[in-house]
């Protein structure tokens, strides 16, 4: 039997595993000058597991939407807010009006805006829905703002144990940066609620169990080039893991907890410019 305790922490280490497999990097992309091609879509959508949500005559009519349209708009939120969140169901409304799908584009969509802004929009799902309401949320309403509004109050309740997990963590492993703390709030918020909601744990243990493998996994210490979905990228020399040290207690999502603040004082918590310092994205225009 899974307590609440290690929901949080397998909520936690999936975060930061997914940040490092191809979350990461796909966030820089889109917040780069790299222009959005079909592969480029085609490996985003593996990434996310939403290749059988589009069919193969919609895909260049959606990219073009998503690169033309959703993109700008979304990469030039700062912070969250109301009117933030409402742009996922005005881009989604458009989206139908311009019969691009004769279906919501919710899902994809935000995920797509998770990507252009991890700080500000989270993935909205069936689990995360139903898991919302399990810890006692009211949803008036089917819109994506009204689901982050609530959704930010439950990231206000964990900021606090994620913000420990973390700093219980090397600041670097394996020569990767470690997870914005801000990004890691909402991602770690967003998979906390799937399990609410009756997401299977295996799911993320099996996720967390691969990473783990690929970061014990023998390698010589030397440079070597980690390839991901979408590029190429040099790291530092491999070098042991230094020792964890005890998580300090903390209390789980499903009770309130008093989080400190994601940012200083005056300036907003969340932006594009916070996962910039973390992800240096690729110098002039690009084709992805």
């Amino acid at each position: 039997m899974r307590d609440h305790r290690y929901l949080d922490d397998l909520s936690i280490d999936a975060a930061l595993a997914r940040w490092r497999s191809g979350e990461a990097a796909f966030a820089a992309r889109m917040t780069s000058t790299t222009v959005l091609t079909l592969p480029m879509l085609d490996r985003w959508l593996a990434d996310w597991d939403l290749t059988d949500r589009l069919r193969r005559g919609q895909r260049e009519q959606v990219r073009a939407f998503l690169e033309d349209t959703a993109r700008p708009l979304l990469c030039g939120v700062l912070s969250p807010s109301a009117d933030a969140y409402a742009l996922v169901d005005e881009l989604n409304f458009q989206a139908v009006q311009a019969r691009i799908t004769t279906a919501s584009l919710m899902v994809l969509l935000s995920r797509f805006a998770c990507s252009c802004e991890p700080t500000v929009y989270a993935p909205l799902t069936q689990y995360s829905r139903r898991g919302i309401q399990i810890l006692g949320r009211r949803l008036d309403d089917m819109s994506y703002r009204t689901y982050m509004l609530a959704f930010a109050k439950e990231k206000e309740r964990f900021a606090a144990r994620a913000a420990t997990s973390l700093l219980a963590r090397a600041a670097v492993m394996d020569g990767r940066p470690a997870m914005p703390l801000d990004v890691l709030a909402m991602r770690a918020t967003d998979r906390r609620l799937m399990l609410a909601g009756g997401f299977p744990p295996e799911r993320l243990e099996a996720m967390v169990a691969a990473a783990k493998a690929e970061t014990l996994a023998p390698m010589p210490v030397t440079s070597r080039t980690i390839t991901s979905d979408v590029g190429t990228t040099p790291s530092a020399p491999v070098q042991p893991l230094p020792a964890q040290p005890a998580v300090t207690p903390e209390r789980s999502l499903l009770l309130p907890t008093r989080a400190p603040s994601l940012a200083p004082s005056g300036r907003p918590a969340v932006g594009r410019g916070s996962v910039q310092r973390h992800i240096a994205p690729q110098a002039g225009r690009a084709v992805g």
